[in-house]
């Protein structure tokens, strides 16, 4: 890895993962990635509960609700060095049903 911060690293790996522009971290506001119809927030954690996981997917529902986007979680665990962990992608059922529909128009 460069000399990115794991976060950051996280960041950049999440942006491209949806074909988006990573927000610099004092830039995006609440948002660390739009593009490609996405915006997301992006955790780079040891340990995050269900109920956080909840609320940062329903406040990115919020803000996706205001353009034509869908509003993502990107998590990346932290499980000590050398422990690779998968990038998970969470949304609101909500938000699944407007992929869905981008995917039945394809």
């Amino acid at each position: 890895m460069s000399a990115d911060k794991a976060w950051k690293a996280a960041e950049r790996v999440a942006a491209a993962l949806f074909g988006a522009k990573r927000f610099p971290a004092n830039m995006g506001g609440r948002m660390d990635f739009q593009g490609g119809g996405f915006l997301g927030q992006v955790k780079n954690v040891a340990r995050l509960s269900l109920a956080s996981l909840e609320g940062l997917a329903i406040e990115m529902e919020a803000i996706a609700a205001v353009g034509n986007n869908v509003g993502v979680v990107t998590v990346k665990r932290r499980a000590g060095q050398g422990t690779p962990t998968p990038y998970l992608v969470v949304m609101t059922a909500h938000e699944w049903g407007k992929v869905k529909r981008r995917l039945d128009q394809c």
